[in-house]
C-alpha cells in the first residue's frame, strides 16, 4: 500500500475532524455569547441602579433627610455604596467573560479556514486508496479500507479525549489554588475572631484578594474544559453543574465590601468551589477510562489490520 497516500488521507481525515469540533465550538461559545449579553445588559441596568441610589442619598433627598434624622444616614450611605460596588464588580466580571468568549469565537473561525477544503480532499483520497486496495489486495481490500477508517477515528477521539483531560487538570489546579487561598484566609479569619487586629485584617484581605484572581481564571478554564467536550464520543452524558460555582462568585461580589470576611461566608464559598471541584475530578475520571479503553480498541484495530495485511 501506498505510505503516502495514507498519511495524506489520515491527515485529511484529521482536518475534517478538526473542522467539526471547530464548529460544534463555535455553536456553543455563540449560544454562551447570547447569554452573557443579556447578563451583561441586566447587569448594567442594576449598576445604574444602584449608582443613582447612592447619589441620592448624598445629594440630601428626602430620603437621606429621613435617615439623618433617625441617625442613620452614614449607615444607609455604607449600605448603597457597598451594594453599588457590589453591582460594579459582577458587571465587570460579565463583560470580562463576554470579551473572552468573543475572542474564542473569532480565533476559532480563522483556525477553521484551515479545513474547510479537507472533506473534499478526504473523498478524493478515499477512492484512489480503494482503488489501489482493489488492484492489490482483493477481497481483503474493503476489509483493510474499513478497518483503517475506525483506526483513524480512533486516534482522532482518544486525541481530543487526552485534549479534555489535560483541560480538566488546568481547571482542577486553579480550583485546588482558589481553595488554597480561601483556607489560608479561613485561618486568618479564625485569628481575627480571637482578636488578631490589623494584620489579620490585611493578611485575610490579601488572600481574598487572591481567590478572587484565581476565581476569574477558573471560569475561563471551566468554559474551556466543556467546550473541550462538545464534540467527545461519550455512551453517557458528562455535563458541568456550575451553579456552586456562580454561588461562590455570588457570594464574593455581593459580600465583598459588606461582611464577606464573615467564617461562615469563607467556609460556605470553600464548600461551593469544592463541590465543583468534585464534579470535575468524576468528568476527568470518566475520561481516563474513555482514554483507556480508545488505546485498547487503537490496538485490537491495528493487530487485526496487520492480519489482514499478511494474509492478502
Amino acid at each position: 500500500m501506498n505510505l503516502e497516500i495514507n498519511e495524506k488521507l489520515e491527515q485529511a481525515q484529521q482536518g475534517v475532524a478538526r473542522l467539526l469540533k471547530i464548529d460544534s465550538m463555535i455553536q456553543q461559545l455563540k449560544l454562551e455569547q447570547s447569554k452573557l449579553e443579556s447578563k451583561t445588559a441586566e447587569l448594567k441596568d442594576i449598576l445604574n441602579k444602584e449608582n443613582y441610589d447612592v447619589e441620592k442619598i448624598e445629594n440630601k433627598s428626602i430620603a437621606s433627610v429621613f435617615y439623618s434624622m433617625l441617625g442613620k444616614l452614614e449607615e444607609q450611605v455604607d449600605k448603597e455604596r457597598r451594594e453599588a460596588l457590589a453591582a460594579k464588580l459582577k458587571y465587570g466580571q460579565a463583560v470580562k467573560d463576554l470579551e473572552d468568549v468573543k475572542y474564542q469565537i473569532v480565533k476559532l473561525s480563522s483556525e477553521r479556514l484551515n479545513y474547510v477544503n479537507c472533506q473534499q480532499e478526504y473523498d478524493l483520497l478515499y477512492t484512489e486508496k480503494k482503488e489501489q486496495l482493489l488492484k492489490e489486495s482483493g477481497e481483503s481490500a474493503q476489509k483493510i479500507l474499513e478497518l483503517t477508517g475506525k483506526l483513524n477515528f480512533e486516534r482522532i477521539n482518544l486525541k481530543e479525549i487526552k485534549e479534555a483531560i489535560l483541560a480538566g487538570r488546568k481547571v482542577l489546579d486553579s480550583l485546588d489554588s482558589t481553595l488554597d487561598s480561601l483556607g489560608h484566609a479561613e485561618g486568618w479569619g479564625t485569628w481575627d475572631i480571637l482578636g488578631g487586629g490589623l494584620l489579620s485584617d490585611i493578611e485575610k484581605h490579601s488572600y481574598i484578594d487572591d481567590a478572587k484572581t484565581e476565581t476569574e481564571n477558573t471560569q475561563r478554564l471551566l468554559r474551556q474544559f466543556h467546550t473541550e467536550l462538545t464534540d467527545i464520543t461519550i455512551n453517557s452524558d458528562i455535563s458541568i453543574e456550575t451553579g456552586g460555582f456562580a454561588k461562590f462568585a455570588d457570594f464574593f461580589f455581593d459580600g465583598l465590601i459588606a461582611d464577606w470576611f464573615m467564617q461562615s461566608k469563607i467556609n460556605e464559598s470553600q464548600e461551593s468551589v469544592s463541590n465543583v471541584r468534585s464534579q470535575v475530578l468524576n468528568i476527568v475520571a470518566k475520561l481516563r477510562r474513555m482514554e483507556s479503553q480508545s488505546n485498547t480498541n487503537s490496538e485490537n484495530l491495528e493487530k487485526e489490520i496487520r492480519q489482514l495485511i499478511l494474509t492478502a
